[in-house]
């Protein structure tokens, strides 16, 4: 048990003649036990699980230029993004990336958690691709569309179908997860593809067309740092080191863009020219936006967390509204700045 300092009692026999000389001996004893049983067992690294996604990739930069420390933090990308949530709901991870959708989703579930960081916020970095064939959003009507197999692929086909006028069971819905987007859509199974980067450019690559994007959604699509509550309560200091240095990553960005960019795009598997293309997709907020966002009176991520959830319950994805407040701690800001 780390941190508890406990004497280990000894029996012993008293012979006549070897009192003093036992004596000695356990005064000895007794300063030196106490100092071993108060050594402190390290703790875990805490276990971070992501996803492929640009608005990730500060965190593994962070991770490789040594901010983290050592043994402080195990980062895993999983294959997608459903398999991070499953990660973070069956506890295999402390902290993980996740959209707003799926957060309130967890929180509906009773799932107690803290927002720690707005990511990135999604300006076309989600978006539906399409055959060449069809040209409009009315086009999509009788026609096969692959979306990813969370909340966030749903909540974007809902949006579609209600800017293109098309009600859903005028389409042939077919989720997965998003790293079968690419093989599915050059089999010719899907006219279109609900899906994120890098997999929009991929499929770009293979001849489809961008007919729309988060962009047109604007501020409705966040990805957060998320922990679990016990976790954020019992290890503040690590948590907040972990806050401390995503924004030193962005602060890298800034100051070095063509190095940070290089990196990223090396753990990505893309050329830098890919990888500009793929991060135009998205907004990265500052500290400073963070603040307004998460830390603000009120939040100003409430409102697109309530328009959120009126969706999702519209979609049956919840079947109560959720308060994302309930995740929020206004007192996180002083210690994430530090």
């Amino acid at each position: 048990m780390g941190g508890a300092c406990f004497l280990t009692s000894i029996p012993f026999t008293v012979r006549k003649g070897f009192t003093k000389l036992l004596t000695m001996a356990l005064v000895v004893a007794a300063s030196i036990l106490p100092l071993a049983a108060c050594k402190e067992v390290p703790k875990a690294p805490l276990r971070i699980s992501s996803s492929p996604w640009p608005g990730y990739e500060p965190l593994y930069m962070a991770r490789d230029l040594g901010y983290f420390g050592k043994n402080t933090v195990n980062l895993f990308e999983l294959p997608s993004s459903d398999i991070t949530m499953e990660s973070f709901r069956n506890r295999s991870a402390d902290l993980a990336t996740l959209t707003l959708d799926e957060t309130l989703e967890l929180l509906h579930d009773g799932m107690k958690m803290r927002v720690l960081v707005v990511m990135d916020v999604s300006n076309g970095g989600d978006a539906v691709m399409a055959a060449p064939s069809i040209k409009k959003l009315a086009d999509l009507k009788g026609k096969r569309i692959a979306t990813t197999n969370i909340p966030l692929g749903f909540y974007m086909l809902s949006r579609l179908l209600d800017k293109a006028g098309v009600q859903r069971e005028d389409v042939h819905v077919f989720p997965m997860p998003e790293s079968a987007h690419e093989q599915f859509y050059l089999q010719g199974k899907a006219d279109a593809v609900i899906t994120f980067e890098p997999s929009v450019t991929r499929i770009a690559a293979a001849g489809a067309h961008k007919i729309f994007d988060s962009s047109d959604i604007p501020y409705e699509i966040l990805d957060l740092l998320v922990v679990h509550d016990d976790i954020y309560q019992q290890r503040r200091k690590e948590v907040c080191v972990i806050a401390n240095q995503w924004f030193k990553a962005l602060k890298y960005m800034k100051e070095k863009p063509d190095d940070a960019a290089r990196l990223m795009a090396k753990r990505l598997g893309v050329s830098v020219d890919e990888y500009h293309a793929m991060a135009g997709g998205i907004i990265i907020p500052s500290f400073e936006e963070n603040r307004r966002l998460l830390w603000g009176n009120p939040p100003a991520i409430t409102e697109p967390a309530r328009k959120l959830s009126e969706v999702m319950l519209r979609e049956k994805q919840l079947t109560r509204p959720v308060d994302i407040t309930a995740a929020l701690d206004s007192g996180f800001a002083s210690c994430a700045a530090e």
